[in-house]
């Protein structure tokens, strides 16, 4: 039974969270299926290169102040519209930039008219970001269900066009390449949902934005103590995103030196594939996130009771992401191809081989969130900050040798080098990290061994 409101809060709050992830999972995903068969591998591929490329410059908007805006939410309550304000006002300015240079970068590179219309159309859509803040304050309150509901609305609208235009295609009423300019407002029209689902929760629990304010001195106390963050974020968005771009641009050049005049809609096709079989192993990674915060408390609490106490849950915690890898990718890799043509259809069947490829990946994801909590609780933030960018290196490096070579296997193969890089090799030449090292390898090799911790 759980007695303090205290706990029933945390409870509920993790609940609200479940559900938000388990409903944005299932609804994406279904959208997600449906749009790519509508649009077809060239149209889906040029729509998530857009995406893409304005993904490279995502931490801008976020400025790295998200977790930090928590803090002092919670620390001092009294300054909400300070904070609120400020932090809104930071996260425009980062929006601004972004699409500046996402559109500079889309014209410099010489893109297609209708490709640089996605890119600039997308990147306006994080202009109404900076509303997220109130999602700050909701969690700084333990108030979640209000932040889920503005959430799901988010969700249930984007959703809704997007399967209206689908609609239109499939009635004739439009074509996938008229369509495909309407799904990048899509993105619009979702962030547009989310804020104002944002003010109204915001007004509802009492509070007035119209009290929020701007302050020199809360504005450079947030960015001195936000810029690791933002350069964190940054090396993060860049290694989840390069993919996709580097793909299409490095193909482009390959396949035009056989036909120019097909080279780009041929690179549009491979991302296509690519970003099929993405999205299916992104979704896989859900289970683990949502076991490892409900791990966290567990893990922490034992580092402060006693060290063999915190080594051995950290143990445990790494043989179980070594099963549940082992539970998912093993059966996925050897029905990654039903599973691609079943949901997308036959157009996407050279998604599965990729599938496959992802589900090896799958042993490097489980493991390094995993890791995270021993970075978390020895306060290892500056080691995070430099083998992210250290990692995010590697990956454009290796996806510039092998793409042109392999195509999109090249591009899974490099961020498998990467994350063994940045997981295990560069914790060698750190004396901190060479205990949770020799912890992660056993974790790996006694996974049968698991037992509850005492």
């Amino acid at each position: 039974m759980i007695r303090s409101e205290g706990a029933r809060t945390v409870l509920r709050s993790i609940s609200w969270l479940f559900v938000e992830r388990v409903l944005r999972l299932g609804v994406v995903l279904v959208t997600g299926i449906y749009v790519a068969r509508y649009l077809g591998e060239v149209l889906f591929g040029q729509l998530n290169y857009a995406s893409g490329f304005v993904g490279l410059f995502f931490a801008l908007g976020q400025a790295g102040i998200d977790d930090i805006l928590v803090r002092d939410l919670v620390k001092q309550p009294e300054k909400r519209n300070e904070l609120l304000g400020t932090g809104a006002f930071i996260k425009l300015c980062g929006a601004l930039l972004m699409v500046v240079l996402a559109t500079v970068g889309s014209l410099v590179k010489d893109m297609s008219g209708i490709t640089v219309g996605l890119i600039v159309v997308i990147a306006c859509a994080e202009l109404l970001r900076p509303f997220t803040v109130i999602d700050h304050w909701f969690m700084s309150q333990r108030a979640t269900g209000r932040a889920v509901r503005a959430q799901i609305a988010q969700v249930v609208l984007g959703s809704g066009v997007k399967f209206a235009l689908i609609g239109a295609i499939h009635f004739g009423h439009m074509t996938a390449a008229q369509a495909l300019p309407w799904f990048a407002w899509a993105y619009v029209v979702e962030n547009a949902a989310l804020a104002g689902a944002y003010i109204v929760a915001f007004r509802n629990s009492g509070a007035d934005l119209r009290k929020w304010k701007v302050t020199g001195p809360m504005a450079r106390h947030l960015m001195s103590e936000s810029w690791p963050m933002l350069i964190y974020g940054m090396a993060l968005f860049v290694a989840a995103r390069i993919d996709q771009v580097m793909i299409k641009d490095l193909l482009t050049r390959k396949f035009a030196l056989e036909d120019p005049e097909t080279a780009e809609a041929r690179a549009f096709a491979e991302v296509g594939q690519y970003s099929v079989a993405l999205k299916m192993v992104e979704a896989l990674s859900f289970p683990v996130t949502i076991l490892l915060k409900s791990l966290a408390p567990s893990v922490t609490k034992a580092k402060a009771q006693g060290h063999a106490l915190y080594m051995d849950r950290l143990l445990n915690q790494y043989r179980l992401m070594f099963l549940l890898f082992l539970v998912t990718a093993v059966p996925l890799y050897f029905t990654a191809e039903w599973i691609i043509v079943f949901f997308f259809g036959d157009e996407y069947q050279p998604a599965g081989a990729l599938l496959s490829l992802f589900a090896i990946r799958l042993f490097f994801t489980n493991i390094g969130t995993g890791k995270g909590s021993y970075i978390l609780n020895e306060s290892l933030f500056k080691y995070s900050l430099v083998t992210a960018i250290l990692g995010a290196a590697v990956n454009i490096s290796v996806n510039w040798l092998l793409i042109p070579i392999y195509e999109s296997r090249g591009a899974i193969w490099a961020t498998i080098i990467s994350f063994t890089v940045h997981i295990f090799l560069l914790d060698l030449f750190v004396p901190r990290m060479r205990e949770n090292l020799g912890v992660m390898m056993k974790g790996i090799f006694t996974f049968w061994n698991f037992h509850r911790a005492s």
